[in-house]
């Protein structure tokens, strides 16, 4: 059986489909269909800044379960057709983003283990209405600045979310800056390069080897259980979250 994935961004079961950004390489889309995850993209947003308008996580939150906030552009999209037929039940934001940072930031909040992180200043009404666990904190990309890995540990460079996130009890793994390429920007986050596939196993877009904190970050994923897959074996690249969708039941 396939369901949606209950817990947003961290499926039990085998993943089954996700959602990325429609710019994802060739490359990682034939590596997602050979490990049997079908992928929907996500139209480019063409309220927010071009470099960053094939990111799916300033298009879509996962409100958890069948439920999906999208960005007002996806309204009557093929997108959101594809979601209805699927079985969601979709909202659709009224922010009125802007091409650039923090107006385009409203939708990229980190939901993780029931709890939600982010900017409260920015973040979209219907978020935060229906998060009775919000964080606050001061990053506005908190999606992509952070790789939840369970209900309770995570992998994060971001200083200003991480003593947050260790105050809820989650076991933060601090990684250095660098090492992860973002087209445009000086560097890019983890949480748009790494996702989870299934309860234990991570996938990460390229290869860990131009990241200071390698080492480390494999110690670590074996303390959580986890197994890596790598989708490629170039560069590591922030493509905006993929955003779990259906799981194996």
């Amino acid at each position: 059986m396939e369901s949606f994935v209950e817990l947003p961004n961290l499926p039990k079961g085998r993943l089954k489909s996700l959602i990325v950004g429609e710019g994802c390489p060739e490359n990682l889309l034939s590596s997602l269909e050979s490990l049997g995850v079908s992928v929907l993209l996500c139209p480019k947003n063409p309220r927010v800044d071009s470099r960053l308008s094939g990111h799916a996580d300033l298009s879509v939150f996962h409100l958890g379960g069948k439920s999906f906030l999208l960005a007002k552009t996806l309204k009557n999209s093929a997108f959101a057709e594809k979601l209805l037929a699927l079985g969601a039940d979709l909202l659709f934001s009224e922010t009125e983003q802007a091409n650039i940072y923090p107006h385009d930031a409203s939708l990229c909040a980190l939901s993780m283990g029931g709890r939600v992180f982010h900017n409260k200043k920015l973040t979209d009404k219907e978020i935060f209405f229906k998060s009775p666990l919000f964080h606050d904190v001061r990053q506005g990309y908190a999606k992509c600045a952070v790789c939840p890995v369970s209900e309770n540990a995570a992998i994060s460079s971001d200083m200003g979310m991480i003593p947050v996130m260790k105050n809820c009890g989650i076991d933060v793994l601090e990684l250095s800056s660098g090492g992860v390429c973002l087209t445009g920007f000086a560097e890019g986050f983890i949480g748009g390069a790494a996702f989870k596939l299934s309860r234990d196993v991570i996938a990460f877009t390229g290869s860990l080897s131009s990241l200071p904190d390698r080492e480390k970050l494999l110690r670590f994923l074996e303390k959580q259980e986890l197994r890596p897959v790598f989708l490629s074996g170039g560069e590591l690249i922030d493509l905006g979250s993929f955003i779990p969708l259906t799981e194996e039941t």
